[in-house]
């Protein structure tokens, strides 16, 4: 049977299909700001503390980019924490050229 350009394949019932695997959400580390309007946001003073403890110094139009990355990052630790290994579990060789 030849596929033609515009020709429509027929779908097999989904009753044949396994169910979808849900997939889960990585969860904000951090509350967004918008919930506590009158409230500092902790990534503010975290985010000052650190440039100030790495001398680092970071421009105040730089500070919503560096949030935003920065959030990026805790919600990918946040995923990696949830993961739970067996205790059988071994860490992988390492292999060198």
């Amino acid at each position: 049977m030849t596929n033609h350009k515009g020709a429509r394949r027929s779908r097999k019932s989904s009753a044949s299909r396994p169910p979808a695997r849900s997939r889960t959400r990585a969860k904000p580390a951090v509350k967004s700001n918008k919930a506590h309007a009158g409230a500092a946001d902790p990534l503010d003073a975290f985010i000052e503390a650190a440039a100030r403890a790495l001398a680092l110094p970071v421009e105040p139009a730089w500070q919503p980019v560096v949030k935003m990355n920065l959030r990026v990052i805790l919600g990918q630790a946040a995923l990696f924490s949830e993961f739970s290994l067996p205790d059988e579990a071994e860490p992988a060789p390492i292999f060198t050229a």
